[in-house]
């Protein structure tokens, strides 16, 4: 599953910086989409609902450097970093089942 989500993410990035290569073309300038756009255009009401619930639950601190930095960021990097994660949980995860079922 952990393989299956590294992929799926993995070519989600592709797929985004592929976007934004071809707008970069079309409009002359480099630009980069950030996940926040990405994220407004798809549900802009669950992002509106995010940072009320993050300040309030969690800690106001975790708001401002920590997930507006996230939301700024290129959105094909986000998806690269999960690839990335699930990428590295699916070998640690198999490392340990194969130690497990040979010993």
């Amino acid at each position: 599953m952990l393989r299956i989500l590294c992929i799926l993410f993995g070519v989600i990035g592709l797929g985004l910086l592929a976007y934004d290569l071809v707008a970069s073309a079309i409009a002359g300038s480099l630009s980069l989409s950030a996940l926040g756009a990405w994220w407004a255009a798809i549900h802009r009401d669950s992002l509106l609902l995010l940072q009320p619930a993050v300040e309030r639950y969690l800690t106001p601190a975790l708001w401002d450097p920590g997930i507006q930095s996230v939301l700024e960021a290129p959105a094909f990097l986000s998806a690269f970093g999960l690839a990335l994660l699930f990428g590295l949980l699916a070998v640690m995860f198999r490392g340990r089942r194969r130690k497990t079922l040979l010993d």
